[in-house]
């Protein structure tokens, strides 16, 4: 990891050494500017409305485990007033309830992992393209997320800019 670290900031001081004489020549000041991409990432409708979706998808599949779980109590509450003979097949009973349950709660978890794996991986999609359009179109040489900054003027910063962008864009 420090290795990466390293190589990463090897290359981060190559290009401030390298762009200002490029830009130099060409005459040209250099044109930087930063985003926090948390904020972005936060900040951006499309975040918000994807957690409800998974918010709402996940209590509705909620109440498909309560109802498990409540065969399950229900079963535990027959064992009291059984047999041992009958114990012992009831619990075995409760016990591939119980996995059941354990199975399905995994299941519905790794489900809605998946779901919002992908859905992050397009939102960050979405923030890459928008924040590669707006550098392009108005002519900045870099734009750096914050994170990797030491010291940062207010005035450089662009993450308001590009959530107006892109919930403009999702609003569409």
């Amino acid at each position: 990891m420090n290795k990466l670290l390293i190589v990463f900031l090897g290359l981060m001081v190559s290009i401030a050494l390298v762009m200002p004489v490029r830009a130099q020549a060409k005459g040209d000041a250099l044109s930087i500017g930063y985003i926090d991409l948390a904020k972005i990432f936060d900040q951006y409708e499309k975040t918000k409305d994807s957690d409800k979706n998974l918010e709402t998808e996940w209590q509705g599949r909620q109440s498909e485990i309560k109802v498990l779980r409540e065969d399950i109590t229900r079963l535990k509450d027959e064992l009291e007033v059984l047999s041992e003979s009958a114990k012992l097949k009831k619990q075995e009973v409760v016990d591939s309830k119980i996995k059941e349950l354990q199975g399905f709660t995994k299941e519905i978890q790794d489900e809605l992992t998946s779901e919002r794996n992908e859905i992050v991986r397009q939102i960050l999609k979405d923030i890459d393209t928008i924040i590669n359009k707006y550098g392009e179109s108005n002519g900045y040489d870099l734009i750096l997320n914050e994170r990797v900054l030491l010291y940062r003027a207010e005035g450089l910063d662009l993450t308001d800019k590009i959530v107006k962008i892109l919930n403009d864009k999702y609003k569409k």
